[in-house]
């Protein structure tokens, strides 16, 4: 699994990007051998009888689960030859998320019929392909992978990202300016998911705020000195 930072700052790199995802990730992996230690129990309110049940895939959610599906990736791509397909496989997923860009539209056009392919053969399935190229756009409205959000932007590892503009920009949120305690200014503060610092000239009053509350030795939820504000 690729760092995320590390992703997005790939993501910016090179003049072609494609974006997707895999459907179902986490329900496409079977614990077969695992079966028992995956119970969960409940009374029927009708018999009052004890049913016990047990997950045949990994769990959306639990904290393991990210990790098993980056090795299962990882151990899935050693099976093909270590080519560009497999580096992808190996490397260029955060999580169930894929984030691979390069300068040449056929180089991605080919990556993205491979990767497809060679997923598909493991019982994966890409969807919500998103690309600033038309060229790749099209293939993938053909494919029907494309993503079908008509919003004109898409959610990408905590952006809002444009394909046909080939813009990004923070989500954009409602701050409550009439907080006055420390726990709560540093909530409004964290609002704002900006790995790159693509707004840190706007925010950086709110970090170096929050820098100045802590040398105040101030308590959660103590109410904020007025200057201070």
């Amino acid at each position: 699994m690729g760092d995320m930072l590390e992703l997005l700052i790939r993501f910016r790199a090179n003049k072609y990007v494609l974006l997707a995802d895999i459907r179902k990730a986490f329900l496409m992996i079977r614990l077969d051998l695992e079966k028992d230690r995956n119970r969960f129990c409940f009374f029927l309110k009708k018999s009052g009888n004890l049913h016990c049940y047990r997950y045949s895939t990994i769990l959306f959610g639990f904290n393991a689960s990210s990790f098993i599906l980056n090795y299962v990736l990882k151990y899935y791509a050693e099976k093909f030859p270590s080519d560009e397909c497999s580096q992808v496989l190996r490397s260029n997923f955060y999580v169930d998320n894929l984030v691979k860009t390069g300068n040449y539209v056929n180089t991605i056009s080919t990556l993205y019929t491979r990767v497809k392919e060679r997923l598909r053969e493991g019982n994966f399935e890409i969807q919500s392909c998103k690309s600033n190229s038309a060229v790749l756009r099209k293939k993938m409205t053909s494919d029907g992978t494309l993503s079908w959000f008509d919003s004109g932007v898409e959610k990408f590892l905590g952006y809002l990202y444009s394909p046909k503009l080939d813009t990004m920009k923070v989500c954009a949120h409602q701050y409550d300016v009439t907080v006055s305690t420390k726990r709560k200014m540093l909530s409004e503060a964290s609002k704002v998911f900006d790995r790159l610092s693509l707004c840190l000239p706007v925010t950086v009053r709110s970090r170096m705020l929050i820098g100045e509350l802590w040398r105040q030795k101030l308590e959660w939820d103590d109410e904020v000195p007025e200057e201070s504000k």
